[in-house]
């Protein structure tokens, strides 16, 4: 629950923001009401609210004077102006104050309660902010690496976490740079070589290469290793305070790195490097780090990119490249019938496009829109009924130059439909296995999962591929079988009734009868009869 105080010398102003809205459903209790800045500051010694709502003009002390002695006082409170449309430009002088925004007069609910969850949501931002750097000093207590290693990922990765108390955290964690001179540099692997097909044989590389990297940075001066989460687009974070502004040492140890990564650990990776710049940039800087490394999509990968040789600086990018209209859609049919020379034409038109989008979007907009037009293509294939074959991160855009895709992207594709057709023929070669299990089988108690369990396959998954397959469930493939049977020894043999039913697996005499007549449209008995006849 949020507090609120609503100041304003105007009674019928007061209780008309009081009563108008159901504060009680935003979340928020009315704490009071004052009529000028004087008695507003008498409530606040009490209790400071989280949002002050205060007109501008008022006797005695007015909002902008509220304003100013209560931000004097370091209170967290936020303040909306309630302001006429003569007092525009004091309003505006009271944005500058401090205020979070204004409402103008004559009051419209809807446009208070817009401002005010305005006003709610930045608190709750500052909070988790505040929670942050709680949970950093615990973890500066628990472990000091840690920690540091922890708020400078933040740092990099969150472009809000950067507050007023990030000096005291900096000296606190004892980070020995210059935060008025960091270089970020961001490095990728992107060939792991024969060492590391899964993602533990990853994680292992990721740490040893993070060691190296670490030996190297001791010679290059001032120097910390980020090891982030793995991501698509980074591995690993060096930041570097290099002395000079042309500081020639960071490419040549990042040469040595890479040479390093590839002799002793058998991987291969790319590093983007950023201009230098102060820490309350450091967001920034690491995307501009990331945005230098993508040129190797055009240039090749396993290179230095350094921003300061980028033919524009790094500017933020809102939307990534979306491919030709509609193109995903046409993609996934021709995959999914297998249309050789149409899939080659599609690869040539996303080819074309992406040359003449080289202008409107960076590599690295070029780069995660591919990523993300095939991670959509995936998902498609993965909803049909019979591409469960298509998980596992198949068709996954291989890191190679723009001038190459077009070859890398058809094996994937022949990879892609190699594993289609192997899966196919297991389906098949399963269901021909349960078949064969069921004709033996069909007399005693089978059941579904007993089959699955047979074949060494999930229940739920045989269930599927089973009705996929033959085109009836499992219960009305077996009921079919045994009535099948059930015919045969009722034209063939003398057997009783009730002894043809359990024959062919049915205990239940009546539960037989009514199967059989609700299939065939008769009785067991006269079935046999119209059979001597």
């Amino acid at each position: 629950m949020y507090s609120l105080l609503i100041v304003d010398d105007e009674r019928w102003v007061r209780q008309g923001l009081r009563s108008t809205i159901d504060w009680q459903a935003e979340g928020v209790e009315v704490l009071g009401e004052a009529s000028d800045g004087e008695e507003a500051l008498k409530f606040i010694q009490t209790r400071t609210p989280d949002i002050i709502i205060t007109d501008i003009k008022m006797p005695r002390m007015d909002g902008l004077a509220l304003i100013e002695t209560v931000k004097k006082l370091n209170l967290p409170s936020k303040f909306i102006i309630i302001s006429g449309y003569s007092d525009f430009s004091s309003a505006q002088k009271a944005i500058k104050y401090g205020a979070s925004d204004y409402v103008l007069k004559p009051i419209e609910e809807t446009l208070v309660l817009d401002v005010v969850r305005r006003c709610i949501a930045q608190i709750k931002r500052e909070n988790e902010e505040q929670q942050q750097i709680i949970q950093m000093s615990e973890c500066i207590r628990e472990c000091l690496p840690l920690a540091r290693q922890r708020y400078v990922e933040t740092l990099l990765t969150n472009v809000s976490a950067l507050n007023n108390d990030w000096f005291t955290l900096w000296d606190r964690l004892n980070i020995q740079l210059n935060p008025n001179r960091l270089k970020v540099i961001c490095v990728q692997v992107y060939d792991w070589g024969s060492k590391a097909v899964k993602s533990k044989e990853q994680y292992l590389l990721r740490y040893a290469f993070a060691n190296i990297a670490e030996e190297i940075g001791k010679e290059m001066g001032k120097t910390m290793i980020c090891l982030l989460d793995p991501q698509e687009d980074t591995d690993l974070v060096i930041l570097h305070s290099p002395i000079h502004e042309n500081d020639d040492g960071t490419e040549f140890g990042m040469e040595s790195l890479i040479q390093a990564c590839r002799w002793y650990l058998g991987i291969g990776i790319n590093i983007g490097i950023s201009r230098i710049s102060e820490v309350t940039n450091l967001h920034a800087s690491y995307q501009e780090a990331v945005n230098a490394g993508a040129y190797a999509f055009y240039d090749g990968y396993g290179k230095i990119y350094d921003a300061r040789r980028m033919e524009q600086p790094y500017t933020l990018q809102v939307q990534d490249y979306k491919g030709p209209n509609g193109w995903d859609t046409r993609f996934v049919h021709a995959l999914k019938f297998n249309k050789e020379s149409v899939l080659t034409e599609l690869i040539d038109e996303l080819i074309s496009h992406l040359q003449l989008c080289c202008s409107k979007y960076s590599p690295h907009q070029l780069r995660s829109g591919l990523t993300a037009l095939f991670g959509e293509i995936e998902k498609k294939l993965e909803s049909s009924q019979s591409s469960e074959q298509a998980s596992g991160k198949i068709l996954s855009i291989p890191y190679c130059t723009l001038s190459e895709l077009k070859g890398e992207l058809l094996k994937v594709i022949r990879e892609y439909q190699h594993t289609v057709q192997k899966n196919f023929r297991n389906r098949k070669r399963f269901i021909e296995l349960a078949i064969r299990y069921m004709e033996e089988h069909y007399t005693e108690a089978i059941t579904m999962i007993s089959v699955a369990e047979h074949l060494y396959l999930n229940p739920s998954y045989f269930s599927k591929i089973f009705h996929e397959e033959t085109g009836e469930t499992f219960s009305k493939y077996v009921i079919r079988l045994r009535i099948e049977k059930t015919k045969n020894l009722l034209k063939d043999s003398t057997l009783k009734i009730y002894e043809v039913a359990q024959r062919v697996g049915y205990q239940d005499f009546r539960h037989f009868v009514k199967l059989f007549k609700d299939q065939e449209g008769i009785t067991p008995t006269q079935y046999r009869d119209i059979g001597v006849m």
